[in-house]
């Protein structure tokens, strides 16, 4: 995917506005690194830095959903109120594992802990694969 953002974003730089005027290329830039930082991270520091990558790319990606669907009418300022309404407007499917996603982001921004790092990390997978699906669906609103 990493490659298909980043051609998207170099060929058809209007992929990176939505709805005609949500600019979405934050969050792309910020996949590609979270998604990098997964694909090539070896070392606990490298795993620490796909974490924070992942931090951000999270909440870029809520607030994304929340201009969306401010967009459409909807108030919402909650992460778990915009995944359950975001789900229902089809932009992700479960929003359970979004659910679960708000608490790994809680625990990497609150505390650290190494042995909860290594379990966020082994969660990162799930996080790379939702945002694929979020990225392709929002990049076809306009479709």
């Amino acid at each position: 995917m990493h490659l298909q953002i980043a051609l998207t974003m170099a060929k058809n730089p209007s992929k990176n506005v939505i709805l005609g005027k949500i600019d979405i290329s934050s969050l792309l830039m910020a996949y590609q690194k979270s998604e990098s930082g997964l694909r090539n991270a070896k070392t606990d520091l490298e795993k620490a830095g796909a974490i924070q990558y992942f931090e951000f790319t999270f909440e870029l990606a809520w607030k994304t959903m929340r201009r969306i669907l401010v967009d459409r009418g909807k108030t919402l300022n909650s992460p778990k109120t915009v995944f359950r309404e975001a789900a229902l407007e089809h932009l992700i499917e479960d929003p359970e594992i979004w659910f679960s996603f708000i608490n790994d982001r809680n625990e990497t921004v609150h505390t650290y802990n190494h042995k909860k790092a290594h379990e966020i990390f082994s969660h990162l997978n799930s996080f790379d694969d939702e945002m694929k699906k979020f990225i392709r669906n929002i990049q076809h609103l306009d479709d």
